[in-house]
């Protein structure tokens, strides 16, 4: 074979890859185009469902954790610095470092619990397991197998205890009163803080009572029925402060640089609100009203940007931006740190992404706003 004849082949070779190249579409475009033509055949149900499995969908790029739907509904917690993450489903513990390189270890639980409270670190957990009348607690260690304290109290399941860091000590309500008790035998509960001082705004309706923890001390919400009051309990000193009122929720949406929000304000006319801390008493910060699409806010790293979920989809938002619907569908979302969404889908599944999008990811959401209202 001679030159030319080599030539040659080699320029129809380069021609046909070309051909295909420029014929090419990418998953996306092709899916826009196939959109299209639903709408102008108006079958708009057709696209919203072809949207929504795409829009559902972990990219390419995203970290799946779990693709199963427990039976009993997924129990997700972070560390207050947010980089380490728990989850339960049905009676498995998975714990994640969410740090560059980080690992991931699951273990198997002997029941499933009712609810799971961490340490600040996440290095221990406070798990309530329900009984016939009541709830029961278990202490234990999510770094290796050093703790497994079963506390003889029996426990109303309707409010948030609290563990410290070093696991020594497990922190609970009976009776609207906080309970304190070494994680060793033999068992001794003791009374910290007695019913006034941790007075909810509505002494005579049933109260509930939440802990957070920030450093080693903790956040504590008293009240019921969208009205809370908001304490710095200091469990060294055995006191509790009066920090705020008028609070709305009682949960709280850890933020970067030892801060975390929540909703104040009344029924109808919600602010949202910081809490500073590490430095002494934290500082109550009032900011700025907020609709019910921003009512789980989770603070970014950009200032005054917040992601929030609402009916479905995901919410970038802030006082001095217009609000932007993200192009990816989850029930449930938190931010984690290095900053990723970590997104709960409809079907159930558990993935860490980030938050880049390419423009036709940005088309297809638009297309299934549109193609909804038909």
């Amino acid at each position: 074979m001679n030159k030319l004849e080599i030539l040659r082949r080699v320029c129809g070779l380069f021609l046909i890859i070309l051909f295909f190249l420029g014929n090419c579409k990418s998953k996306q475009e092709s899916l826009i185009e196939e959109i299209q033509e639903l709408i102008e055949e108006e079958k708009y149900e057709k696209g919203t469902e072809l949207l929504k499995n795409y829009l559902s969908h972990p990219r390419s790029d995203a970290e799946i954790l779990s693709k199963e739907k427990p039976e009993s509904p997924r129990i997700v917690e972070l560390s207050s610095d947010r980089k380490r993450l728990v989850f339960v489903e049905d009676n498995k513990l998975t714990i994640r470092d969410l740090n560059e390189g980080g690992g991931s270890e699951s273990r198997k639980l002997d029941e499933i619990p009712a609810s799971v409270a961490v340490s600040v670190k996440a290095n221990f957990a406070l798990s309530e397991y329900p009984m016939a009348s009541g709830c029961r607690l278990l202490a234990l260690s999510l770094k290796d197998e050093s703790l497994q304290y079963e506390s003889g109290a029996q426990i109303s399941c309707r409010n948030r205890g609290g563990i410290s860091d070093d696991g020594s000590k497990i922190f609970y309500f009976v009776d609207n009163q906080l309970y304190e008790e070494k994680t060793v035998e033999p068992r001794t509960p003791k009374l910290v803080l007695g019913k006034e001082k941790i007075a909810p705004p509505f002494p005579n309706l049933k109260s509930r009572f939440y802990l957070y923890p920030i450093g080693k001390d903790f956040l504590l919400f008293s009240g019921n029925a969208g009205s809370y009051t908001l304490y710095y309990f200091q469990p060294d000193k055995k006191i509790a402060d009066k920090i705020d009122q008028e609070v709305i929720s009682p949960q709280l949406y850890y933020g970067p640089d030892n801060s975390a929000f929540y909703l104040g304000g009344t029924i109808g006319r919600l602010h949202l609100r910081r809490v500073q801390y590490g430095k002494g008493k934290p500082t109550i910060s009032k900011l700025f009203t907020v609709s019910r699409k921003e009512i789980n806010p989770w603070k970014l790293s950009a200032k005054n940007e917040f992601l929030s979920n609402y009916s479905g989809k995901v919410h970038l938002w802030g006082p001095m931006r217009k609000s932007q619907i993200l192009p990816l569908l989850c029930e449930r979302t938190w931010v984690v740190h290095p900053e990723r969404v970590l997104c709960e889908t409809e079907s159930g599944s558990l993935y860490l992404t980030g938050l880049e999008f390419p423009d036709n990811d940005w088309t297809l959401m638009k297309l299934y706003e549109e193609v909804r209202s038909k």
